[in-house]
This record gives structure tokens, C-alpha cells and sequence, in this order.
């Protein structure tokens, strides 16, 4: 796994991981069900206009991989899955191998701003 810079959201890193799963499942010709509690992040997915280039890597493995499903569920309510998948997620934010994922637009957007009102100052 790799450590994501501050700027990134929690949104890219559900995509990435879902991205990760996807081309995991995707070496399998076994049916695969990837479980998510990410709802924006599957609606992200399904949608034709977008612009993200990991939710487009996915559609791409999935246009390729008809064994590999998805399904949402609920988050932080006991599910045994989940709650390991959390842990893990936790223990990779440890993890110190660089990436490279741009930042959002609105973590972009308020750095324009508080640039442009110290400027204005």
C-alpha cells in the first residue's frame, strides 16, 4: 500500500483502495464481490462523466472483469469485514511509500482562496 499526501481526501483513498481490490479480483476468474461502505464512491464509479482517473481505471477493470460485483454496506455498525478493512486502512496510513494523486478541486480551491485573500491584504 502507499501513504497518501495531506492534501489528498478520504474520497481518493476509498477509490484507491477500491481501484487495488478491482485489479486484485480481477486476476481471478472466480466471482468476486467487493464490499464498500463508500455509497459515493460506488455512485462516483457508475457514473459516465467521470473525470477521476482511479474511478476511471476501475471502470476500465470492470468493463474487462464481468466476475467482479459490488455492493454497499453500512459503516461502523459492527460488521466484523468492515470494521477489519478500518484497521487495515488505519495501519497503511503508517505506511512511507510516497504516491502521487493530484489534489482534489476543493482542497484546491481554498488554497486559491486564502492565497488570493493574503494577497488581497
Amino acid at each position: 500500500m502507499a501513504q497518501l499526501k495531506p492534501h489528498n481526501s478520504v474520497f481518493q483513498a476509498q477509490l484507491i483502495a477500491t481501484k487495488k481490490a478491482c485489479t486484485w479480483a480481477s486476476q481471478s476468474n472466480q466471482p468476486n464481490k467487493i464490499w464498500t461502505d463508500s455509497e459515493s464512491s460506488l455512485l462516483f464509479i457508475s457514473s459516465l462523466k467521470t473525470n477521476s482517473p482511479p474511478a476511471q481505471d476501475i471502470q476500465n477493470i470492470l468493463l474487462n472483469s464481468p466476475n467482479i460485483k459490488f455492493d454497499w454496506i453500512e459503516a461502523h455498525v459492527g460488521h466484523a469485514g468492515n470494521e477489519a478493512a478500518h484497521l487495515l486502512a488505519k495501519k497503511e496510513t503508517l505506511e512511507v511509500i510516497p504516491t502521487q494523486y493530484s489534489a482534489p478541486r476543493s482542497y484546491l480551491k481554498r488554497k486559491l482562496h486564502a492565497i488570493s485573500t493574503q494577497l488581497w491584504q
